[in-house]
């Protein structure tokens, strides 16, 4: 079905923002015109300041007919289940500019505006309008598409939306493969002597139990959440690390046999992708080797990418994995703070605003980070419920589930196996309700 949108201008901004709301989102198509000419049984969206009393009238912001960067302070009122930004006059059919507010969220339009990062390089969630205004922890976007869509049904009964579902997708972070297989003697008699000075004994019993092959590293789970998924008809994808070896980046080294064999093997039945190493962030010439360097070993382009520690620095973090040859980025979240970045719990093409076009990147925003959890030291039951939590606010909208989980997290190593046994319970009970 065509919905016609009559617009005072037509800009790049509008066509991206239109194209996500009703086609991905609505599943209708659309037109954009700057001559109104309304026919009987045609849906028809005002996007001006006329009046036309047959159209469904939006009145516009401005944001989307501007053509560059500037500050700006978004009127943000109580809607619906949360809040809006830039409401509009009593004359419109709807309370603000969806489309603007929208693309205000979605571009991340405030990441472009000048702005203290944080101690690594990102922009923290407390600068962000969401954290200020308290609509962090909703997918605003979402509701705000679905009141439009109750809205249009009311002023033409004839139109016909894509019905959703909400999905499931897991997605790992191999940091660490394994606790103490793959690692030189050298780190191994560093890390023994370590413990020795933090008294650890049972560590260093165990880790001298694994290298003698007189048990099962604890962090290699693999298997185990492979028979996992297919028992639960779990969609995942991992993302493995291939620089050198730093203080942020402990992975065993890409050159490794056991390595190699593992992301082979995961390869085989899931997709796999890059997780730059944390430092390669801003460094073109770095993510290229790493990213060539996974290449060759699983012997496939690769076009999956997350960021490690989410260093995300828009735009140039996009513009080098486009030109590394990624397409596909799961980093749009905040490490520090469960949530949504960008308003939206669902994939969406990123628009580089400094160039005003929209890009053939598709971004996968995460919700949560099992991180965040285990270092804030919630327990394992309140790591369970959050996880609850947060898929019920995506299914709520039918949007994707996707969370950020580590291996190590759900390992059978003593000080993290109730966190293992927690996702094992939220995991079940979000399949169930599915």
């Amino acid at each position: 079905m065509l919905v016609t949108i009559y617009c005072p201008y037509i800009t790049q901004r509008l066509h991206y923002v239109c194209k996500f709301i009703w086609q991905q989102q609505l599943g209708l198509e659309f037109v954009l015109t700057t001559q109104y000419s309304g026919q009987p049984g045609q849906a028809i969206i005002n996007y001006t300041h006329e009046f036309h009393p047959e159209a469904f009238t939006i009145t516009p912001h401005g944001l989307l007919f501007q053509h560059h960067i500037s500050p700006q302070c978004p009127q943000v009122i109580a809607f619906a289940y949360t809040c809006a930004l830039f409401p509009t006059n009593k004359a419109s059919d709807f309370p603000f500019d969806i489309f603007a507010a929208t693309f205000y969220l979605i571009s991340r339009y405030e990441e472009y505006l000048p702005h203290q990062t944080d101690d690594h390089g990102r922009f923290p969630h407390l600068l962000s309008l969401a954290w200020q205004q308290n609509f962090l922890l909703e997918p605003v976007v979402h509701y705000w598409i679905m009141a439009l869509r109750d809205a249009l049904q009311q002023k033409f009964s004839f139109l016909r939306f894509k019905k959703k579902t909400a999905q499931i997708l897991l997605t790992y972070d191999i940091d660490i493969a394994f606790a103490y297989l793959g690692r030189s003697w050298f780190r191994l008699f560093m890390a023994s002597l370590r413990d020795m000075y933090k008294g650890m004994w049972n560590e260093i019993y165990y880790r001298y139990r694994v290298c003698a092959k007189k048990a099962s590293d604890p962090y290699d789970v693999f298997d185990w959440l492979h028979a996992w998924h297919i028992a639960h008809g779990l969609e995942a994808i991992y993302f493995f690390p291939t620089g050198r070896y730093g203080r942020y980046d402990r992975h065993i080294a890409p050159h490794h046999p056991m390595y190699r064999a593992l992301i082979n093997r995961i390869s085989s039945r899931y997709p796999v992708g890059i997780h730059p190493t944390y430092r390669s962030f801003l460094n073109e010439n770095k993510l290229k080797k790493e990213i060539q360097r996974l290449s060759a070993i699983i012997h496939q382009p690769v076009k999956l990418s997350r960021q490690h520690y989410i260093r995300l620095h828009i735009p140039e973090t996009y513009r080098q994995l486009i030109s590394a040859g990624i397409t596909h980025d799961f980093s749009m979240g905040y490490p520090l703070h469960p949530g949504f970045r960008a308003g939206v719990a669902d994939p969406y093409f990123w628009y580089d605003l400094e160039r005003e076009q929209e890009t053939q990147l598709l971004i996968y925003p995460f919700c949560c980070m099992d991180t965040w959890w285990v270092q804030q030291k919630y327990s394992p039951e309140q790591y369970a419920m959050q996880l609850w939590e947060m898929w019920r606010k995506v299914k709520t909208v039918s949007a994707t589930f996707i969370p950020i989980l580590h291996n190590v997290y759900v390992s059978t190593h003593p000080q993290f196996y109730e966190y293992r046994l927690a996702y094992q319970r939220a995991i079940q009970q979000i399949v169930a309700d599915q």
